[in-house]
């Protein structure tokens, strides 16, 4: 059977919520918005796509160090199995949610600087732990029964470079594509 491997930058939507499977295994669960930004060539800044959200679980101690080192608002990169998942709402109206279990998670240092505490690693499970109901609770609970609607679902929106870059009569222009040799 063929799987899903993504890399996915974004922020999250929320703290981190950690629990426990029914099996007893620790995972911590978030999601994460991601959207594009593309140079308009007429304007010549960047404009805000689309926003995708992922929800996102990270078990044994990949999990608890998400717990304790990722906060609302944060820049992630978030690589793992990505699978979509669809459901039925308490409406009866069926849904569907991109899930990724996660196999590395780290701030995006594109946005700042942080440091690491070392701590021991976890064996990987090979097997697939996003099915588990307490997970699918939570992912549940993110979806919040929506849509995914950008326009509704709460989450903090913040303001990313412009790649403009400052010129010595006060105005702005795109930063210069290097030239391959």
């Amino acid at each position: 059977m063929n799987e899903i491997y993504t890399t996915v930058m974004g922020r999250l939507v929320a703290n981190p919520e950690s629990r426990t499977t029914r099996g007893g295994v620790p995972f911590t669960a978030f999601r994460l918005a991601s959207t594009v930004r593309r140079p308009n060539p007429q304007t010549r800044e960047y404009e805000d796509g689309p926003t995708n959200f992922f929800n996102v679980t990270a078990f044994r101690t990949l999990g608890a160090n998400v717990g304790n080192s990722l906060s609302k608002g944060d820049p992630v990169v978030v690589y793992g199995r990505m699978r979509v998942n669809q459901w039925m709402r308490s409406d009866n109206i069926p849904a569907t949610s991109v899930e990724i279990d996660a196999y590395s998670v780290g701030h995006d240092l594109t946005w700042g600087t942080t440091s690491l505490v070392k701590v021991s690693r976890a064996q990987v499970d090979q097997s697939d732990r996003l099915s588990d109901d307490a997970i699918q609770s939570v992912h549940a609970e993110f979806e919040g029964y929506r849509t995914g609607d950008p326009e509704t679902d709460e989450y903090e929106v913040v303001p990313q470079p412009s790649g403009l870059v400052p010129q010595e009569d006060g105005e702005r222009e795109l930063a210069p594509t290097p030239v391959p040799a």
